[in-house]
């Protein structure tokens, strides 16, 4: 609301309420991965840039239940949708948070979703056996990994690892595989991998195994901006929501839904 109408319903006797009434909503604008299917993309079939996936559709009910907050999602390229956080462009983003994320951002406390590391490599390679074996971090470290630079949780995760090769995105993650220019590929997620395998063509040609060792589980936080002047209040609402019984058994049947 501006000065002057603020002052008109002043002088007119308006109650609080009211003027709290007249103030419009804030738009909240959470910027996402557009191409990090199934927990959020766009849909390169249709022309709309709406963003879907399992996390807008998590955080939205839980946004919108926040007085005069309106969440709003953007879809761009994972470098880009950080940096849009980082300069007070958006205001929040879901993800692991990670040491460089935590210097401009802040995150609540209970997990959005958790996510779970597996292994995956072509079904055809010659130490295929090997790598069915393997059970500790030592045991992986014998073995080229292939990830993606700017990835962060892999950067940190993996920083003690001799032999790793960082690709600009996710396909060329499994073009290297499949030609066995790397062994191996630590993803976050096997619904998020298998997913892009399905859309690739290849899915029946690389093997996935669970990779407890690397990390049990990795939790995505909702992280806002540090300037932002409801942050408190945001993160802590998330957090009383994602405590709910219900709303558990509500994403469970988000991921379901998409999974």
């Amino acid at each position: 609301m501006d000065q002057q109408r603020r002052k008109t319903l002043q002088l007119l006797g308006a109650s609080p309420l009211l003027l709290a009434a007249a103030t419009p909503p804030e738009r909240f604008v959470v910027s996402y991965n557009d191409d990090y299917a199934p927990y959020s993309y766009i849909d390169s079939a249709t022309s709309t840039s709406r963003v879907l996936g399992i996390l807008p559709d998590v955080l939205d009910p839980i946004l919108s239940e926040l007085n005069g907050l309106v969440p709003s999602n953007v879809g761009l390229p994972w470098r880009r949708a950080q940096m849009m956080v980082q300069q007070g462009l958006a205001d929040a983003l879901c993800t692991f948070a990670s040491d460089e994320r935590k210097q401009y951002a802040l995150f609540h406390s209970v997990p959005v979703v958790q996510l779970q590391p597996h292994l995956f490599f072509n079904a055809y390679h010659l130490r295929r056996a090997e790598l069915e074996r393997i059970k500790t971090r030592d045991e992986l470290k014998a073995f080229y990994l292939v990830d993606q630079k700017g990835n962060q949780w892999a950067e940190q995760a993996l920083k003690d690892f001799p032999h790793v090769e960082w690709t600009p995105g996710h396909d060329a993650i499994f073009r290297m595989v499949m030609a066995t220019r790397g062994d191996v590929h630590v993803s976050l997620s096997p619904i998020v991998t298998k997913w892009r395998l399905r859309k690739l063509g290849i899915l029946q040609e690389i093997v996935s195994i669970p990779a407890p060792y690397i990390a049990p589980s990795v939790p995505f936080h909702l992280g806002i901006r540090k300037d932002h002047p409801r942050a408190a209040e945001i993160l802590g609402h998330v957090d009383e929501v994602l405590r709910v019984p219900a709303t558990q058994r509500r994403i469970e049947d988000v991921v379901r839904r998409y999974a």
